[in-house]
Protein backbone atom coordinates (compact mmCIF):
# COMPACT_ATOMS: atom_id res chain seq x y z
CA UNK A 1 0.00 0.00 0.00
CA UNK A 2 1.01 3.56 -0.60
CA UNK A 3 2.62 5.40 2.33
CA UNK A 4 0.21 8.31 1.65
CA UNK A 5 -2.79 6.10 2.37
CA UNK A 6 -4.75 7.18 5.46
CA UNK A 7 -6.48 4.68 7.73
CA UNK A 8 -10.16 5.51 8.23
CA UNK A 9 -13.22 4.01 9.88
CA UNK A 10 -16.48 3.72 7.96
CA UNK A 11 -19.90 2.72 9.23
CA UNK A 12 -22.34 1.33 6.70
CA UNK A 13 -24.51 -1.51 5.43
CA UNK A 14 -23.01 -4.45 3.58
CA UNK A 15 -24.70 -5.39 0.32
CA UNK A 16 -24.04 -8.00 -2.36
CA UNK A 17 -23.79 -6.82 -5.95
CA UNK A 18 -22.26 -8.16 -9.13
CA UNK A 19 -18.72 -6.90 -9.70
CA UNK A 20 -17.09 -6.57 -13.15
CA UNK A 21 -20.25 -7.56 -15.00
CA UNK A 22 -19.84 -9.03 -18.48
CA UNK A 23 -16.13 -9.73 -17.99
CA UNK A 24 -14.04 -12.78 -17.15
CA UNK A 25 -13.68 -11.33 -13.64
CA UNK A 26 -17.44 -11.19 -12.99
CA UNK A 27 -18.32 -12.33 -9.47
CA UNK A 28 -20.57 -11.46 -6.53
CA UNK A 29 -18.88 -8.68 -4.59
CA UNK A 30 -19.44 -7.34 -1.10
CA UNK A 31 -19.90 -3.57 -0.91
CA UNK A 32 -20.15 -1.21 2.03
CA UNK A 33 -22.70 1.57 1.55
CA UNK A 34 -21.92 4.49 3.85
CA UNK A 35 -22.51 8.23 4.05
CA UNK A 36 -18.98 8.63 2.61
CA UNK A 37 -19.70 6.50 -0.46
CA UNK A 38 -19.95 2.93 -1.71
CA UNK A 39 -16.86 0.73 -1.89
CA UNK A 40 -16.05 -2.85 -2.70
CA UNK A 41 -14.90 -4.18 0.68
CA UNK A 42 -12.51 -7.01 1.50
CA UNK A 43 -9.89 -7.88 4.10
CA UNK A 44 -6.52 -6.24 3.51
CA UNK A 45 -4.69 -9.50 4.24
CA UNK A 46 -5.34 -12.62 2.26
CA UNK A 47 -6.11 -13.67 -1.26
CA UNK A 48 -8.36 -11.19 -3.14
CA UNK A 49 -9.75 -14.12 -5.18
CA UNK A 50 -10.76 -16.21 -2.15
CA UNK A 51 -14.30 -16.09 -0.78
CA UNK A 52 -14.85 -12.86 1.12
CA UNK A 53 -15.41 -13.55 4.86
CA UNK A 54 -17.71 -10.50 4.98
CA UNK A 55 -20.21 -12.10 2.57
CA UNK A 56 -22.26 -13.83 5.32
CA UNK A 57 -22.76 -10.41 6.96
CA UNK A 58 -24.63 -8.99 3.94
CA UNK A 59 -27.55 -6.84 5.08
CA UNK A 60 -25.92 -5.98 8.39
CA UNK A 61 -24.45 -2.66 9.47
CA UNK A 62 -20.76 -2.74 10.36
CA UNK A 63 -18.02 -0.42 11.51
CA UNK A 64 -14.78 -1.17 9.67
CA UNK A 65 -11.28 0.27 9.78
CA UNK A 66 -8.89 0.22 6.85
CA UNK A 67 -7.73 2.11 3.79
CA UNK A 68 -9.38 3.01 0.50
CA UNK A 69 -7.36 2.16 -2.58
CA UNK A 70 -9.14 3.23 -5.78
CA UNK A 71 -12.65 1.76 -5.39
CA UNK A 72 -11.76 -0.90 -2.77
CA UNK A 73 -11.96 -0.52 1.01
CA UNK A 74 -9.24 -2.83 2.35
CA UNK A 75 -10.15 -3.49 5.97
CA UNK A 76 -7.96 -4.58 8.86
CA UNK A 77 -10.81 -4.89 11.37
CA UNK A 78 -14.61 -4.83 11.41
CA UNK A 79 -17.49 -5.49 13.76
CA UNK A 80 -21.25 -5.62 13.48
CA UNK A 81 -23.06 -2.56 14.81
CA UNK A 82 -26.25 -3.10 16.76
CA UNK A 83 -29.09 -0.57 16.96
CA UNK A 84 -27.83 0.41 20.41
CA UNK A 85 -24.33 1.40 19.17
Amino acid sequence: MDSNTTTITLRGRLILRMFAQHSKSEHMGVYIVSDQGEYLIRPAAGNPFAENPLMPMAGKIISATGVIVDYVFLVTSWQEVTDND
